[in-house]
């Protein structure tokens, strides 16, 4: 898609979404995967020694990049609705400045709203150099608590993106179904488009499915102390795949476009193809000559 980013206002979102879920991979790897195999190995001293690091500092970056995540779905599908279902304003709403506008607007937002992410915690040191967490004073705050970490937080991540993502998808999966009764006659290009408003819906299916189990998780959480939530809980293994489910959404959005997108198959094909070329010797010493 990098090649046609500065023409094609899809491409530049699907750029965008593809970042943000690899971030989403990598933040959600360093704070779970890398400290579950240190558990498991009995190992990583050095790892354990600064994990109140990771956790005071790592959390934070990683609500932030899911609500950028989570952000970014709604804005494609909205930009995927308005050329679907409002064709007319289209090449007002989607055009490549526009879109530009919304998606650095939108990342604004979630920075700005997960800035107090960073003011929860922070780190003390014992007597003999070791890490402590230690909660804010703005943390203890029971208004903080329920009106932003709870009420605020749960309508900013999932309800609102959640209400959005529900109706546009049921007003495209209408139109694809319109549109699939006159497949035949439809052009090679209009087949491709038909193709991507599918994944896109695939797309946004699964991604409220593995939504879900993520805000019980963030209850479970503020309800139940630590002791409740250790290995050999129900909550605790409730709490394991919800977080499964979290890294498995960014995961597999690639994979969607590859099995359901005929166009995005093609081009990747063209690029495997093009990486795995080897020049003629004959020509390759011409252009070192």
């Amino acid at each position: 898609m990098w090649r046609d980013r500065k023409t094609s206002a899809m491409s530049l979102l699907m750029i965008n979404l593809a970042v943000v879920d690899t971030l989403i991979l990598f933040i959600w790897t360093s704070q779970t995967a890398i400290p579950a195999f240190c558990n498991y190995f009995k190992g990583c001293q050095l790892y354990n020694r600064i994990k109140p690091a990771f956790s005071v500092y790592g959390w934070p970056f990683a609500t932030t990049f899911q609500l950028m995540g989570t952000w970014s779905i709604v804005s494609i599908t909205f930009s995927r609705f308005v050329s679907v279902c409002w064709p007319s304003r289209a090449s007002h709403l989607n055009n490549r400045r526009q879109v530009l506008i919304r998606t650095l607007v939108l990342h604004v937002a979630c920075i700005v709203f997960s800035s107090l992410r960073f003011a929860e915690a922070h780190i003390v040191y014992d007597d003999k150099g070791n890490m402590l967490i230690r909660k804010t004073a703005l943390a203890a705050s029971e208004i903080f608590r329920y009106v932003y970490t709870l009420a605020l937080y749960y309508f900013i991540t999932y309800l609102l993106p959640l209400s959005l993502l529900i109706y546009f998808t049921v007003r495209l999966s209408t139109n694809l179904k319109e549109m699939n009764k006159k497949r035949q006659e439809m052009t090679k290009k209009a087949k491709e488009r038909s193709d991507l408003t599918l994944s896109l819906v695939i797309v946004v299916v699964i991604f409220i499915f593995c939504q879900l189990f993520n805000p019980i998780r963030r209850v479970f959480f503020v309800m139940y102390c630590p002791i409740t939530l250790r290995c050999g809980t129900p909550r605790f293994y409730f709490i394991s795949w919800a977080v499964i489910f979290v890294n498995l959404n960014s995961a597999c959005n690639f994979f969607i476009f590859c099995l359901c997108s005929p166009g995005f198959r093609r081009q990747l094909k063209q690029i495997i193809a093009k990486r795995g070329q080897i020049e003629p010797l004959g020509l390759s010493m011409t252009v070192n000559n």
